[in-house]
């Protein structure tokens, strides 16, 4: 099972797929072009608990690096013991939430995981028992917090370098609404804001995962110091790909 770990210690981007759909066949999609990881959105996207742990196995199964950004934590126990490697959780916009999301998500000393000794997460991160899964799945597990309001700029810093924490993601829309200027997800200000929590995970040693529209935008970020990027969502690449083929035929 690849980890966050290992993937950022190739060279250049990591990049992950958004995926929105319940399709079991996109992960594999996915896998087959390259993607390194997926995450799959369980905030905003009308799925199933049956149709999110499809979802899930089958990352699980051909080995990808699987997030899921969840809609609250309660759902984090059941996700990391079916074998989530990755949790996002949103709106964490003060310390109080940030604590609460290491809480649920690690196991002491930094949290207080939910323990389940015949958990699915111990098969499949290649551990021979739960306690030696105990022993690494803090480092297998990585938590990513995503900071959607600008009234976390006080508190940046003490979220950034808590322990536990692994990866800090913006949320340009939600930033937008903060500002007063809904849906005006490219102005200066919000933009200025997202490298501010760029500069911040790099401050503390940590890494920032951010949505890119474009490959322009993830160089620059890149540049920058940030490593980690997702791209879509499934259905908006899907769509699009329809969109071309169509006008290919269409204009011939």
């Amino acid at each position: 099972m690849r980890s966050i770990k290992e993937l950022l210690k190739k060279n250049g981007p990591v990049i992950g797929l958004y995926i929105s759909s319940s399709d079991p066949s996109v992960v594999e999609f996915a896998d087959q072009a390259g993607f390194d990881f997926i995450r799959i959105d369980y905030e905003h996207a009308l799925l199933s608990y049956s149709e999110l742990r499809e979802l899930v196995r089958v990352a699980t199964l051909i080995g990808m690096y699987c997030q899921v950004r969840v809609s609250n934590l309660h759902d984090v126990t059941k996700l990391l013991d079916f074998g989530v490697n990755g949790i996002v959780v949103p709106d964490v916009n003060d310390v109080r939430r940030a604590r609460e999301a290491v809480m649920a998500t690690k196991f002491y000393p930094f949290g207080a995981r939910g323990m389940f000794p015949i958990g699915r997460c111990v098969k499949t991160s290649g551990e021979e028992n739960y306690g030696k899964y105990v022993g690494v799945a803090n480092d297998i597990v990585s938590l990513t917090v995503q900071i959607e309001d600008v009234r976390a700029t006080e508190c940046l810093d003490e979220i950034a370098s808590m322990e536990g924490v692994d990866m800090l993601a913006s949320g340009k829309a939600d930033i937008s609404q903060s500002l007063g200027i809904p849906g005006k997800s490219t102005d200066p200000r919000v933009i200025d804001f997202e490298k501010l929590i760029l500069d911040k995970a790099i401050k503390h040693g940590k890494q920032a995962a951010l949505m890119v529209g474009n490959k322009k935008s993830m160089n620059e970020l890149f540049a920058l110091g940030c490593k980690v990027f997702t791209v879509g969502p499934d259905e908006v690449i899907i769509g699009k790909a329809f969109k071309d083929l169509i006008n290919e035929y269409r204009d011939s």
